[in-house]
């Protein structure tokens, strides 16, 4: 379920929208590389390409920002196993786990773009937690799936 001798795999990469797909591809194959089910990984990488592009439309990163640090970790929990991938940036400190939500829309006429991308990371992930240390942002997004019998 591991790299040989690895407990996660680390990836730099810059807040850029080049830097969102090259982040995409280097989770989606190490996610092959790991056996993480396709719909575990699928959850993962959308969740990624949000927190990404939030930091770029909302927290102003970009190119002459410092790179954004990502680690993709797995664990075995017994009858399931734990992806955990963590998103570490040094942009200003922002909680994204205390963004509280207004009602959703009930129809698609009353949407308004934007605005729910931190309710599909709530929704998709098992586990999230945040900190700030050493003036860096630190998101980490967890999903279980059952391990094979």
């Amino acid at each position: 379920m591991a790299l040989p001798g690895t407990d996660s795999v680390n990836f730099s990469v810059q807040p850029t929208p080049l830097g969102i797909r090259t982040s995409s591809l280097w989770l989606s194959e190490n996610c092959v590389m790991l056996d993480v089910p396709s719909e575990t990984a699928g959850k993962l990488e959308l969740c990624l390409n949000e927190v990404l592009a939030n930091l770029i439309d909302h927290a102003g990163a970009g190119p002459s920002s410092p790179p954004v640090q990502l680690s993709l970790e797995l664990a075995d929990c017994g009858d399931r196993a734990l992806a955990t991938l963590t998103i570490c940036d040094a942009g200003e400190a922002f909680d994204p786990l205390s963004v509280s939500h207004g009602p959703l829309p009930r129809s698609l006429q009353e949407a308004e773009p934007g605005g729910l991308g931190l309710l599909l990371v709530r929704r998709f992930m098992d586990e999230l937690g945040y900190e700030r240390a050493d003036g860096r942002n630190v998101l980490r997004m967890g999903v279980y799936w059952p391990k094979d019998p």
